[in-house]
């Protein structure tokens, strides 16, 4: 069964009966498709036969989207971040998939989801996503917002997983 609702505006049927529209390509994205660069990074890094089956997740921090690659020329678009940035690089890589013959199957397993927005930037009055740093310990995270006097001291963890008396 062909998930595609209309093949000209690239309109798939996806989780929760949302609809994934992808935008038509720019001239600099078709030249990102026929480069054979982007050719390599399919076969090498998403269809890498070490991953095959385990969600690419890593893909998600710079792109909004997670794949999965199925075998060596299928994989299945499992989440994507409903903004212009996901969309388009979705967009590319199933133009790529297409080139190349090999299939990249969205259909309703696959999550469309709103940018997590958490906060707005002063500035410019835009929604900007808020995430903590990479190198904040846990333990600085939940300190950050309790009084002076409730400190990391009283809730630390030891090794094991156990309070400490």
């Amino acid at each position: 069964m062909d998930n595609k609702i209309d093949k000209k505006t690239r309109e798939y049927e996806v989780s929760g009966n949302q609809k994934l529209t992808l935008p038509l390509l720019s001239i600099n994205q078709m030249q990102i498709v026929v480069d054979e660069e982007s050719e390599l990074y399919v076969k090498e890094l998403i269809h890498d036969e070490q991953s095959l089956g385990f969600p690419i997740i890593s893909m998600y921090q710079k792109y909004g989207l997670i794949l999965q690659a199925i075998d060596a020329t299928s994989a299945h678009v499992l989440l994507v971040i409903n903004d212009n940035s996901a969309l388009g690089t979705l967009a590319i890589l199933t133009k790529i998939y297409d080139r190349m013959g090999y299939k990249l199957i969205i259909d309703k397993m696959t999550v469309l989801r709103p940018p997590c927005v958490e906060d707005t930037d002063e500035t410019n009055g835009e929604a900007v996503e808020q995430r903590p740093p990479q190198d904040t310990r846990e333990d600085e995270i939940i300190n950050k917002d309790m009084p002076q006097d409730i400190k990391s001291t009283q809730l630390k963890i030891d090794v094991v997983g156990m309070e400490v008396a």
